[in-house]
């Protein structure tokens, strides 16, 4: 934070204290050089906010319960000054709360990319949505459903998170792709480097390298695992795995698929499945794989049930 900004926040806090008494101090130091007055004026503005200044309000008065009741009028006006500061500190944040937010989505079996007001192009897969601020000192996405292929435009200044509940991705400037499902956030790093980070408050992270994936789950991660970022993947109509089960397919089909893919027993949805299989055809590949695995296929109520 700028010397400009703390003193601000310090100014603020007294402006806030109807007691002060050093206008003259104030407007020389105003005076002194533009950014002090940018800096108190925005954080003035935000110091106005009615919901702010009730939890500021709150804050002193439960810090005042506190103490004894003949405590000066300095410490509650001292608690409000910190409250400031801590205002400042999180004025990035604040800030980029502001933004208004681009929200992308698309429908079942359609692939869309979009430019962000940054310069970073995002590649959503089908039935993904996502929300987007780009704002002056950070940069944040929340991947709500589905995949996406980030390429980022690179600014060391504003680092680019990619939230969900399942865990972030942080970086500064790369391409990778982030996959919510089956009650986890996988990442695979195409391009430079992505610290993965599960969600909670202290918990390991780790930095991906391109070729690396890993996914967070219930607070954790996994191992790192290799794979080819040059290879065909669902932007190309394509998935290869080396084992996964059947349920989590059918939830990769289903963004692909104009018909929604159910599995009526549980049982089913737990049987395991590799290969190398192609997306765009998703009823063709369903079909394929019940006479391969041998369960049954039948159209019910618009939907493809899956049964043994």
């Amino acid at each position: 934070m700028s010397g400009s900004r703390q003193q601000a926040a310090l100014w603020v806090a007294r402006r806030l204290d109807r007691q002060a008494q050093d206008d003259r101090d104030f407007e020389a130091w105003r005076a002194a050089d533009p950014a002090n007055s940018a800096a108190f004026d925005q954080i003035w503005t935000t110091a106005q906010d009615v919901a702010l200044i009730e939890a500021m309000a709150l804050d002193v008065q439960r810090r005042s319960i506190r103490r004894p009741a003949w405590a000066p009028v300095a410490t509650l006006a001292g608690g409000l000054a910190a409250c400031v500061f801590a205002l400042v500190l999180a004025w990035p944040q604040l800030q980029l709360m502001t933004v208004e937010p681009m929200t992308v989505q698309t429908a079942p079996g359609r692939i869309r990319s979009v430019a962000l007001a940054d310069g970073s192009k995002v590649t959503l897969d089908g039935a993904t949505r996502l929300e987007a601020r780009i704002g002056t000192h950070r940069r944040e996405v929340r991947l709500i459903t589905g995949e996406a292929y980030f390429d980022i435009a690179h600014d060391a200044a504003r680092p680019f998170t990619v939230s969900a509940p399942e865990g972030s991705a942080r970086v500064l400037g790369t391409a990778f792709n982030l996959e919510r499902g089956d009650g986890k956030l996988e990442l695979s790093v195409h391009r430079g480097k992505v610290r993965l980070a599960p969600a909670g408050l202290v918990h390991r992270t780790a930095d991906l390298t391109p070729g690396q994936q890993a996914f967070a789950k219930e607070g954790r991660l996994s191992r790192l695992r290799a794979f080819d970022p040059s290879a065909d993947d669902w932007r190309s109509g394509w998935l290869e795995t080396d084992g996964v089960t059947l349920a989590r397919l059918v939830e990769r089909l289903n963004r692909a698929s104009m018909t929604p893919i159910v599995i009526d027993d549980p049982a089913l949805g737990r049987r395991r499945v590799a290969g190398r299989f192609r997306l765009d055809e998703p009823e063709a590949l369903v079909r394929n794989l019940a006479l391969v695995h041998g369960f049954r296929v039948r159209e019910e109520a618009g939907s493809l049930a899956l049964s043994r």
